[in-house]
């Protein structure tokens, strides 16, 4: 990395800055719109800067911003280790690395040694035995992938799209590509449609999980969530993909004996197959959004729980003797997981049918949880 100093110093400035919970990369934008003087370069190589302090998690959660942003840019490629040498004495700091740090040096193990303590990212008691590997510190080196799901047959395949940039150079592949998480992709693999099935998708964002399985063209699909402007997000998808689906507005945290979806009106035990992919922490995202590593409040996670039962106790009624409910969070904690799995079993007549931890950090995806139940 080229003049490392100059970009340290905006880093430092942006980082500073930020007011959580706001996405970080949605402040950088704002940030960068109101100092237009920093060209595309400049504008990546400081969010490297920063995101590569991010992804730190806990680390440096007791020192200042200053010294563990310094101490982060240790595992950036920086052109001349003596720049890094300078500034860690412009600052009051001792530290030190020779000149061939950033060519020879094991960066990870080095830092390992100053740090003094385990590099992790989530607080050990919440994360699933499944997912305990999230906290290896090797994970500093995770970059996320996009990947493109391929919506022209029904053959499903990956292409493996690093970033939306590359889909850009055709501007019809819109039409006819959706870029979706592996994570996404993974989980509706599972699940088993029949012809004729109807399938609700009862937190159908926008609407990526409701794409992937329209794809399969075996489905009746109605679509529901809490906000007309969701709803309205998910209609222009399917509309540019030419799929046809149902969509409503509804609030599942709260009872209702009936749903509305246009003219039509839908009572108990409707539909086949219900997908409940609820409101959660994320955490299963958080490698690429490593702002929640820091800030998250972990209180909040009996808040969520709360909710998810609620979605689900209010939708299980409208799903058929012989249908199937799929419980889905990408989050990597116990507490939503695990947990919402146990209370489900011990207070409806649902019986677990198959349970899924997908690894996504191995893949450079998303982690996510899927519990499948039957009456």
């Amino acid at each position: 990395m080229k003049y490392f100093r100059s970009r340290f110093t905006v880093a430092k400035e942006l980082l500073g800055s930020y007011a959580y919970p706001e996405p970080f990369h949605i402040a950088a934008k704002n940030f960068f719109k109101q100092h237009k003087k920093f060209g595309s370069k400049d504008r990546k190589a400081i969010s490297d800067v920063c995101y590569n302090y991010l992804r730190f998690g806990l680390a440096f959660s007791e020192y200042s911003l200053q010294e563990g942003l310094l101490l982060s840019a240790l595992m950036l490629d920086i052109e001349y280790a003596e720049d890094w040498n300078k500034l860690s004495a412009e600052l009051g700091f001792t530290y030190n690395v020779h000149e061939d740090f950033f060519i020879k040096e094991n960066q990870l193990e080095y830092l390992r040694t100053l740090v003094k303590k385990p590099i992790t990212f989530y607080p050990e008691p919440h994360l699933m035995a499944d997912f305990a590997h999230y906290n290896d510190d090797q994970n500093l080196n995770f970059r996320p992938k996009n990947w493109a799901k391929d919506h022209t047959d029904k053959e499903p395949r990956n292409l493996g799209a690093i970033g939306c940039r590359e889909l850009a150079v055709n501007q019809v592949l819109d039409a006819t590509v959706q870029v979706q998480d592996l994570s996404s992709q993974f989980i509706c693999l599972q699940m088993q449609l029949n012809e004729g099935d109807k399938i609700w998708d009862l937190c159908c964002g926008s609407g990526g999980k409701s794409l992937n399985l329209a794809s399969q063209d075996r489905g009746e699909l109605y679509l529901s969530d809490i906000r007309p402007s969701i709803i309205e997000n998910a209609k222009s998808r399917f509309r540019a993909m030419h799929y046809d689906a149902k969509l409503g507005v509804a609030d599942m945290s709260k009872e209702t004996e009936h749903l509305t979806f246009g003219a039509k009106s839908i009572e108990a035990e409707y539909f086949d197959i219900i997908l409940a992919d609820v409101p959660c922490s994320g955490s299963g995202t958080w490698f690429r959004t490593p702002e929640h590593f820091t800030r998250f409040d972990y209180n909040e996670l009996a808040k969520y729980a709360d909710k998810q039962k609620a979605i689900v106790a209010n939708a299980i009624p409208f799903l058929k003797k012989d249908g199937v409910f799929y419980y889905i969070t990408c989050s990597v904690f116990k507490a939503e997981n695990e947990e919402i799995k146990d209370w489900i079993l011990a207070n409806t007549k649902l019986k677990l049918k198959e349970e899924i931890a997908f690894d996504g950090i191995r893949q450079k995806a998303d982690g996510m949880y899927m519990a499948s139940f039957v009456y």
